[in-house]
């Protein structure tokens, strides 16, 4: 990452980067992140050890079904449909309070601004044409497998993908959002590359091309910190994790990857 100059910036985030985050762990430390009311805000990027399945908040594993043959299966605090985490996915939180100026305000601006910043990492790295939907239609939407890439709304991001005639618009990111207690996390997924439980979804590697490769998880990682920078105007700086923030994040990730909280149903209120 390049980081901004300070003179640029009106403000500082902090940076914490888990890569291989056991799944469970993954999402016990958004939950102690999300938790850190007045905190600075918090911009995480991660990756998965091993690859994971993360159900939405508020969504049953009836519902989709992959989960049912999948070896790891968490629930996550955020809504929204199932993910695979897999090898070349990149995962990102932001957690912070819900006054802060890039979250305050109607919902849907806070996912624009913050989709904003995205799209603008996408097409640094090869999708040129990443955008929100709007209302254009997703040739990715497809019934029946409870997949959030599988489902999309005007503020998804995403971009052109086949060839000719066949080219269309399909999603690429993923993301949901959780709010309480005065707090907001922003969760998301970026794919890099495809998974077979997600067949037909915008990757990077397929809008670089046919014999393109695609970037690296380092790579992406330091786009989207230059973009959330540039958009947000702030400068980013790497955070070490506390050992009593590390044991906060292993005692609230017990219950995401236990069978009686992924397999429970949960009634919206």
């Amino acid at each position: 990452m390049a980081p901004t100059p300070e003179s640029a910036a009106t403000e500082t985030w902090s940076l914490v980067e888990t890569w291989d985050a056991p799944p469970a762990f993954a999402m016990g430390l958004d939950e102690a992140l999300m938790r850190r009311s007045g905190a600075r805000p918090t911009l995480r990027l991660y990756t998965w050890a091993p690859d994971a399945l993360s159900l939405g908040y508020f969504q049953p594993f009836e519902d989709v079904p992959a989960a049912a043959g999948h070896g790891a299966v968490v629930r996550r605090v955020t809504g929204g449909g199932a993910i695979h985490h897999h090898r070349a996915e990149l995962t990102f939180s932001i957690a912070l309070d819900a006054s802060h100026p890039a979250y305050a305000g109607p919902v849907a601006r806070s996912y624009e601004r913050t989709h904003e910043a995205i799209a603008l990492a996408l097409r640094r790295l090869g999708a040129g044409g990443a955008r929100m939907r709007r209302d254009e239609r997703c040739a990715s939407d497809a019934r029946g497998t409870g997949m959030c890439f599988h489902e999309s709304t005007p503020l998804d991001v995403c971009w052109e993908v086949g060839d000719g005639a066949d080219r269309a618009l399909a999603k690429g990111v993923g993301t949901a959002q959780r709010r309480t207690g005065g707090r907001v996390l922003h969760h998301g997924s970026i794919k890099l590359d495809g998974s077979p439980l997600e067949p037909g979804v915008a990757t990077l590697r397929a809008a670089r091309g046919p014999c393109a490769l695609a970037p690296t998880i380092a790579e992406a990682a330091e786009a989207l910190c230059a973009a959330i920078e540039e958009v947000h105007g702030v400068r980013l700086e790497r955070e070490t994790l506390s050992p009593t923030l590390v044991a906060e994040a292993e005692g609230l990730g017990a219950r995401y990857g236990a069978p009686d909280f992924v397999h429970r149903t949960v009634r919206r209120s």
